[in-house]
């Protein structure tokens, strides 16, 4: 049986989306850390090397910062590659740009820590029209 766990937070850029959490207490640069054709994180030695962002609620504490970070964004869209929602401890105004433009929502401001309660492969809910991270967690 699955629980859920709430977190509340500020919704950056709106919209509401679901998907399999990509978990990584790092910052991410999507210029030269992700293929955007592919949507893989291709950065040696970071923690999330060879991870797809397909489709997946990206928790990270920050991308750093890059003009480019729209584009890859933009590009990994149309593919078809990119994630479906951003949950970061701290706004880059680049991937919130990003965000934007891409109608991709965005989650930050959380009132607890989310590398202590959420892990990659839980099922995760943002609603950042209302402010709020729903991770369902399944019990051993």
């Amino acid at each position: 049986m699955p629980d859920n766990i709430d977190i509340r937070g500020k919704g950056v850029v709106g919209g509401k989306a679901s998907g399999e959490a990509l978990v990584a207490d790092a910052t991410l640069s999507f210029w030269g850390e992700v293929d955007a054709v592919t949507g893989k994180i291709i950065a040696v030695g970071h923690p999330l090397e060879g991870e797809s962002l397909k489709d997946r609620v990206l928790v990270i504490r920050s991308t750093k910062g890059s003009s480019g970070t729209p584009m890859i964004l933009n590009l990994a869209k149309l593919e078809g590659n990119a994630p479906v929602a951003f949950v970061n401890v701290e706004v880059d105004s680049l991937a919130a740009l990003g965000c934007i433009v891409n109608e991709i929502p965005m989650l930050s401001k959380l009132e607890s820590d989310p590398f202590a309660v959420v892990s990659t492969g839980d099922q995760v809910e943002v609603d950042a029209d209302a402010g709020v991270m729903r991770i369902s967690k399944i019990s051993p």
